[in-house]
């Protein structure tokens, strides 16, 4: 009698295979389909038994029997009173179950079989087939808010979306068009930027960190340059830039953080305009190139300066890549043009750095 007691107690434990609950919510149906009653609800962390055949190896199928000889043996078990009387012994089929199945067999807490969804769980099956799961990144059954709930709750309000507008300046532009006269002085002016930036948070972040989006970006300067035989000329610089830009906040407080971005500018309109003033005369030209800015940079947000509105302050290293400038217009003095029909030139590759201020909407 004892060890009946005994072998009662340990058959669950010694043939059936642990699984947990890796989703918020777990049902159990009372049979294979996403339509059939929901017999009980288990949560994330919750253990249960599978289905003991979940283990079941084929490494063996190749010493099986041929299809007829194993026609030949069903039919004799058949005949047996233990296929009536011995479920385990008859080899039900459709008790059986795979890894990949999408319902996996289960007992309820009232010891009724029910089935489980193969993706709210994770069995410990101790095999390499264990680890062909793959727990899902988001749990589908997760319905619960995320916090802090938007300000007008439950009312509808867009949310996850900044905006930024900055003014800044940069290293002065040291390249220049190739004079043929020498140059006696320079004088050089600070570059003057204008970004917009517009982000969005990304679908997975939960601790409002991490946001991607566009920039524009529109930079204008102007050189002089005085030369030997006392002419002058000017230049002035115009860019407009578009590209991808991505935002993480490194620091996060209440008031203050400290945020890292980069991204790219496509500097798709890059224009020089060129005066210069030979003793023969003014002469002017318009060149034209394309070229791609890299960018790196952190900066200071003080929150909330005025109601979702917050100072930001910052820096940018930036990788300016080397330009093919041509003349979009033809010149008429040989004296001072290099060349007075498809006239070409190239700067080199920059590096700058730049600092930025201005303000930041956070919605």
């Amino acid at each position: 009698m004892k060890t009946f007691f005994l072998f009662f107690f340990l058959t669950p434990s010694a043939f059936a295979i642990d699984a947990v609950i890796t989703v918020l919510e777990a049902p159990l149906f009372k049979y294979r389909s996403l339509n059939a009653p929901v017999v009980q609800y288990l949560r994330k962390g919750d253990k249960l038994y599978v289905h003991p055949s979940l283990n079941n190896t084929g490494k063996y199928d190749h010493m099986a029997p041929g299809l007829e000889k194993q026609t030949e043996i069903e039919k004799s078990m058949k005949e047996g009173p233990e296929w009536k009387e011995d479920a385990l012994f008859k080899g039900d089929r459709n008790r059986s179950a795979d890894i990949e199945d999408e319902f996996i067999p289960t007992l309820d807490r009232n010891g009724q079989e029910a089935f489980v969804l193969s993706e709210h769980i994770y069995v410990y099956l101790e095999t390499p087939s264990e680890f062909i799961q793959r727990p899902k990144a988001k749990d589908p059954t997760d319905y619960r808010l995320t916090e802090p709930l938007p300000k007008d709750y439950p009312l509808y309000t867009i949310s996850g979306y900044r905006g930024q507008f900055l003014l800044g300046t940069t290293q002065p532009y040291l390249d220049s068009y190739p004079y043929k006269s020498d140059i006696k002085t320079k004088g050089y002016q600070s570059p003057v930027d204008m970004i917009v930036t517009l982000m969005k948070r990304t679908p997975h972040d939960l601790q409002d960190r991490l946001y991607f989006g566009g920039s524009i970006a529109l930079r204008t300067f102007s050189n002089t340059y005085r030369f030997t035989n006392n002419t002058t000329s000017e230049e002035k610089g115009f860019k407009f830039g578009i590209g991808p830009t991505i935002s993480y906040d490194a620091y996060k407080g209440e008031d203050n953080r400290i945020n890292l971005n980069g991204g790219v500018l496509v500097n798709l309109f890059n224009q020089l305009d060129i005066t210069q003033h030979a003793l023969s005369g003014v002469g002017k030209r318009q060149y034209r190139g394309f070229n791609l800015t890299p960018r790196l940079g952190v900066q200071y947000h003080r929150k909330n300066i005025f109601e979702n509105i917050d100072f930001v302050v910052g820096s940018a290293f930036e990788i300016e890549t080397s330009t093919r400038f041509a003349a979009k217009d033809a010149g008429r003095d040989t004296t001072i043009w290099r060349n007075v029909g498809n006239d070409t030139f190239s700067t080199r590759t920059l590096t700058t750095l730049s600092v930025a201020f201005g303000v930041q909407s956070a919605y």
